[in-house]
């Protein structure tokens, strides 16, 4: 990241801090990078910065020495207020910029080197039973000693928590930012004793296999064994939002940030069915003719819908008329020439992909179930590239510690359920029937 380095404005001392603007690529500059206001309590204010980039934040002690990394933060417009931790040392603050755009031909290294350390967050890892595997012992446990059961989606929430849904142990489970793992919502018994509200541990759940997070840190559950929606607050009180058909498999869910709109997947053996929920018009079947639904995102400014098919091996997206248009996935089940590294998404031959999540350049990553084993990242232009190998093998902990993209054609995920961004860019994996939760850091590892 020294590369190219050039130094833009500085401003005095404030609070105590020396602030440095400077933008960083290798090709053609942007705009001068300019820090426009530091506030007393931390606020940071910058202007020019790359339309679809990665803003970090890097400080040293003195004039001289050397820098380390600090935040890193999206970019979408070219102004942008973030909040600074105040040291109470002297410090000498500097903020750098790439572009994640497809304007600059490095864009996809830009963005892999925004992204640091691979970590578990939880799971032993050890067992491959799909039964419950909670024991009382388990509660306040450290996270990574305790055995998740079948976990199939997690969520960081704005305060730092990773919260599970834990299929078979039909609970929320939470990781504190500290690492300990305590019960969130569910008692760890199937079943179905009301609707609420009530303190979330005290509700039962049954073999939750969906869930949403709101931006504030609200949960919803796709409570399938239950045919229930569930929302759990932030001050973990849980209700019932509303009641389903009979959902089977049903997995794939989205709901919007208004609680007015919410799509999930239903039917028995697999979710074949798209399912709409209005608070005016309740339950309709979108579409029926799905080979097995994985994990949906919804955009609520255009109405949108992201939808991976794990049996059709395909991603789509879905108006609000209900037309699907394939983004990637040629849909072929053997070899096929064309795609992969670098080519166009819609000629890859996706496996059994279960996952779809967008982050602020409009680019997405896809999360492939096993035989597949692969997250993949599709940038802007709609070219594909393999961001974590992976195989059926049980990839405990592999790669825990590195920078994830070290030795990349090393296996480190398996089975992967899900893949998302929590509220600080840290890319969250759901992964293996052994059951752990990853993270990649959004810390970049050198300056």
């Amino acid at each position: 990241m020294n590369v190219g380095i050039h130094l833009m404005s500085m401003l005095g001392c404030l609070s105590r801090l020396c602030i440095i603007a400077a933008n960083c690529t290798t090709v053609a500059f942007a705009a001068d990078l300019k820090i426009t206001s530091l506030t007393r309590d931390g606020e940071l204010t910058w202007s020019n910065a790359f339309q679809a980039g990665v803003c970090t934040i890097e400080t040293r002690p003195a004039v001289t020495g050397a820098w380390s990394v600090g935040k890193n933060f999206f970019t979408s417009n070219s102004v942008a207020t973030v909040s600074l931790p105040i040291n109470s040392s002297n410090q000498i603050v500097r903020v750098a910029a790439v572009d994640i755009s497809t304007n600059s031909p490095r864009h996809y290294t830009n963005l892999l080197e925004s992204y640091g350390i691979l970590e578990t967050v939880a799971g032993r890892g050890t067992n491959n039973g799909d039964v419950s595997l909670w024991q009382p012992s388990f509660e306040g446990n450290w996270a990574t000693n305790v055995q998740l059961s079948r976990p199939h989606v997690a969520f960081g929430d704005p305060f730092g928590n990773v919260l599970i849904v834990d299929q078979r142990s039909s609970s929320i489970l939470k990781v504190t930012p500290e690492g300990r793992l305590f019960t969130y919502a569910g008692t760890h018994t199937n079943g179905d004793n009301g609707d609420g509200p009530a303190i979330a541990t005290t509700l039962q759940l049954n073999n939750p296999n969906g869930g949403w997070m709101r931006s504030d840190g609200t949960l919803y559950i796709l409570d399938t064994g239950n045919n229930k929606v569930r929302r759990v607050t932030t001050n973990q009180m849980m209700s019932t939002l509303f009641p389903t058909p009979s959902l089977g498999d049903g997995r794939a869910f989205w709901i919007s940030s208004d609680e007015k709109l919410a799509y999930f997947g239903s039917g028995d053996p697999v979710a074949t069915n798209l399912n709409r929920w209005t608070q005016t018009g309740g339950v309709s079947v979108v579409r029926s003719d799905f080979g097995n639904l994985g994990n949906i995102l919804g955009d609520e400014t255009t109405g949108v819908l992201y939808i991976s098919d794990r049996d059709l091996n395909r991603v789509f997206r879905m108006e609000t008329n209900g037309v699907l248009t394939i983004i990637a996935g040629n849909g072929l089940t053997a070899n096929s020439p064309g795609g992969g590294e670098g080519g166009p998404a819609l000629l890859t031959r996706l496996i059994l992909p279960r996952s779809v999540w967008f982050i602020p350049n409009g680019g997405y990553f896809i999360g492939e179930h096993d035989p597949g084993n692969r997250i993949w990242y599709v940038d802007p232009a709609g070219n594909i590239h393999r961001w974590l190998n992976g195989d059926g093998a049980n990839n405990r902990r592999v790669g825990d510690g590195q920078w994830f993209y070290s030795n990349s054609n090393t296996a480190k995920v398996s089975r992967v359920r899900a893949v998302n961004t929590d509220p600080f860019g840290n890319i969250i994996i759901t992964e293996s029937n052994y059951g752990y939760v990853r993270r990649i850091r959004f810390y970049r590892m050198n300056p």
